[in-house]
């Protein structure tokens, strides 16, 4: 057999080989097993989103029952509405840190759309704060309907939200999209549940018959209820199944259907009647919110059943990958035995060139590679073998420039973008070392939870861009007071955190008190040259036996709390 025949051969037997292993199996299943980790990474993104639009949801109830509470249950539904706002707060941050975390463009509407929601929540939250702050008799039932009604306008971009970032998960693995569907179904019905329910807050309040326009609004919701009940049964066929979800879709018959429902429609009829509810909002969503439970328990049997689906079809894609990736191995065994049949038949000139390639792929980028004098087979190899090399050296250049940018993305992942100081999750993470250090052995640590006073104004007043510029300034003036030891963060908004270590409560006073009149004592100068003078009211706190840092934050923000209580600008220490 002739040289030329035998290269052809063992050409051919490689082109043949390397086609099938390489194109036909490990792209293939390097491409299943990237959009099943995408499918599992967007299914908890629709997660988090949904649990976003629940929270905001769900914070209508606490709202609807201050509006309409009774004079002594004020406080506590004060609180539990506080408590209800921190978590939409901190459920649309966790959303939006997570979206941005991915740094995937398909989530920019998503992202839109839930900052939207995020900044329209406040002028939503203070109606209704204006009327909690009236009298009964000084409110109208307009007003009411309007404040309840600002609150709902905010979830259908939520929704829209929900519906964007499901697309992306179904296109990732269209196999989700049952599952997916119904998690939206059931998230509709807790809705529409929080709807219906909302719209007897201001007939409530008033003991007032219904309107017409109630009346139908109502209707219209009872509707949509009854259909998306229906089509829950439509929809998930394939989990008839599942016990879990026989056992969540039965308790949602009994509780949300069988007592939510009903309780619904006898305030239904007495609005009909003669508008004498005998029940207050906060009555109305203690017996009516639970029952929605259900609906949630449903969603969530959903989700968890759709993630364990998906994460088993991602590691079944690993497993076909790892032996795809094993196939090729034995493809290049191959290669290397045909590779040593060869090399015994041709010139030593090809013997060379195979050292010099084996030389580059161990890294070996010293070894000079001999210029091509011809233009024949030696000749074009050589120079290939001059281009690999300048390849691999790009690519060890490039190895490192990825190194780099790794290392500046962990760090942007620590650093609040507007401020240049921790974020919020990076000072719990730093927080909770030092927390261990003090417990340990002994020793003090103080904590600081400053807010400035009145910083809305500001950002109305002259713009969002001056009040950045005022956040960064006062930044900047407080790190210099501060010790290297000191763990500064921004909590959230115009409110800062900070943990001193080795500074029991009086210490932590003192600076707290240095902070205040070292920033009443400043002036902040605008891009147009007015000057500003800012205040900054303070709560602080110190370790105790056994307390976590959770506690420790609480018992600052409470003290904060008194501080604004008492007129802002001053320091107020726990307990």
């Amino acid at each position: 057999m002739s040289l030329n025949r035998l290269f052809w051969l063992v050409s051919v037997a490689l082109m043949l080989l390397f086609s099938v292993l390489a194109a036909r199996i490990v792209l293939i299943e390097w491409d299943a097993y990237r959009r099943g980790a995408r499918s599992v990474e967007a299914v908890r993104v629709v997660q988090l989103t949904l649990l976003a639009m629940e929270k905001v949801s769900i914070e209508r109830g606490p709202s609807n029952a201050l509006m309409g509470g009774d004079s002594n249950a004020l406080p506590a539904l004060r609180k539990r509405l506080d408590a209800a706002r921190r978590d939409s707060d901190e459920a649309l941050f966790r959303v939006l840190e997570s979206l941005r975390q991915e740094a995937d463009v398909r989530y920019a509407p998503a992202i839109r759309k839930i900052e939207t929601v995020r900044q329209a929540l406040g002028p939503a939250r203070d109606r209704v704060d204006q009327q909690v702050g009236l009298v009964k008799w000084q409110r109208s039932s307009r007003d009411i309907s309007e404040a309840v009604d600002g609150m709902v306008a905010l979830i259908p971009m939520m929704v829209s939200s929900v519906a964007d970032l499901s697309s992306i998960a179904i296109q990732a693995d269209p196999e989700v999209l049952d599952g997916l569907t119904g998690m939206r179904v059931a998230a509709s019905l807790r809705e529409y549940a929080g709807q219906v329910g909302s719209k007897f807050t201001a007939p409530v309040i008033m003991q007032r018959p219904l309107t017409k326009s109630e009346v139908i609004e109502i209707g219209k919701l009872y509707g949509r209820i009854e259909q998306l009940r229906t089509l829950l049964d439509i929809q998930m066929r394939a989990y008839k199944d599942n016990a879990a979800f026989r056992a969540a879709l039965s308790d949602l018959d009994t509780q949300y259907f069988g007592q939510g429902f009903p309780f619904l429609d006898g305030l239904l009829q007495t609005g009909l009647l003669s508008g004498s509810y005998e029940v207050n909002t906060a009555e109305l969503a203690a017996r009516y919110v639970p029952p929605m439970g259900s609906i949630l328990r449903l969603r969530d049997v959903i989700l968890a059943d759709l993630i364990r689906e998906a994460e088993i079809r991602h590691r079944q894609a690993f497993n076909l990958l790892v032996g795809a990736i094993t196939m090729t191995l034995f493809a290049f065994l191959f290669f290397f035995v045909l590779l040593y049949l060869v090399r015994q038949r041709v010139l030593q000139p090809v013997l060379k060139a195979t050292q010099l390639v084996v030389g580059l792929a161990e890294g070996n980028h010293d070894a000079p590679i001999p210029q091509a004098h011809h233009k024949d087979e030696i000749g074009d190899m050589l120079r290939a073998l001059h281009v690999l090399k300048a390849r691999s050296l790009e690519r060890i250049s490039l190895a490192g420039e990825r190194e780099t940018l790794i290392e500046q993305l962990q760090l942007s992942s620590n650093t609040d973008f507007l401020t240049g100081v921790l974020n919020r999750r990076a000072f719990f993470a730093h927080s909770e070392q030092q927390l261990a250090i003090a417990q340990r052995y002994g020793r003090n640590l103080a904590l600081i939870l400053l807010d400035i006073d009145h910083f809305k104004r500001f950002n109305d007043n002259y713009g969002h861009l001056a009040g950045d510029n005022i956040l960064r300034n006062a930044v900047q003036k407080i790190s210099q007071l501060l010790r290297k030891m000191d763990v500064f963060a921004r909590y959230g908004g115009e409110e800062f955190i900070i943990l001193l270590p080795e500074a029991d409560l009086e210490q932590g006073v003192a600076v707290a008190e240095k902070l205040r009149v070292m920033l009443a004592g400043q002036a902040f100068t605008l891009d147009d040259g007015r000057e500003l003078g800012i205040t900054a009211s303070f709560g602080v706190s110190a370790l105790g036996a056994g307390e976590s840092l959770d506690q420790l934050i609480r018992q600052a923000d409470e003290a904060l709390y008194a501080a604004k209580h008492k007129g802002r600008n001053c320091v107020e220490r726990a307990g």
